[in-house]
């Protein structure tokens, strides 16, 4: 989901840790390590993530390290997924594996020849998949030490933030509302424990829990 153009959702993280003193010298070669790479790149891989321009999906090289936006390091986390339905597989199996029998004479085939057949079947399939692509974008506040993402699946939220610290080296940590609740009291020095006493307001009528 996007969060230059238009609404998004999106998840919250504050980064646990210090952002290093040399990260203009360090950061864009981390980023271009991580950088996407599409699945032709990559043969017999059903899926792919990396970095991509904000601006521009199809950049995965930043010569001019657009990202660098001070405060803020602004990019996308691209992620494309090749589906192959287990049913093509299995059809094309069975019809290799007939074929193979039928050629050398034989009843059954060996378990090791039938794996054979099913990754030699799976590849061809994959070489006529059509990738899904999804791109969420990232934007790293310094100043206030937090990021924002443009999903909110818990799966995908998670791997992101693994992504994230392979490549910066730093720890995520999802904001909540009731902990962004205790920062505002103690920010304006009152006790954050009175957060617990937070309770949903009702807009509509009805009974209420």
């Amino acid at each position: 989901m996007g969060l230059v153009h238009g609404s998004a959702s999106f998840c919250r993280y504050e980064v646990d840790g210090s952002l290093p003193q040399d990260y203009i010298e360090t950061f864009p070669g981390e980023i271009l390590r991580y950088a996407f790479h599409t699945l032709d790149d990559l043969p017999g891989e059903e899926r792919s993530t990396g970095w991509v321009n904000i601006l521009d999906m199809f950049d995965n090289d930043f010569r001019t390290m657009e990202y660098f936006k001070e405060p803020f390091i602004a990019l996308s986390w691209r992620v494309d997924v090749k589906r192959i339905p287990k049913q093509a597989i299995l059809q094309y199996c069975r019809e290799a594996e007939k074929e193979v029998k039928e050629r050398e004479g034989l009843e059954y085939l060996a378990k090791g020849i039938r794996e054979e057949i099913r990754e030699s079947i799976r590849l061809r399939l994959l070489k006529r998949a059509i990738p899904q692509t999804g791109v969420y974008d990232m934007i790293w506040n310094f100043k206030t030490n937090t990021v924002l993402f443009g999903a909110t699946g818990s799966k995908l939220c998670d791997e992101f933030a693994e992504f994230f610290r392979k490549t910066f080296h730093l720890q995520l940590i999802p904001i909540y509302p009731y902990a962004l609740a205790q920062k505002a009291l103690n920010a304006l020095g009152k006790d954050s424990a009175l957060a617990e006493e937070i309770r949903p307001l009702y807009f509509a009528e009805g009974p209420q829990a």
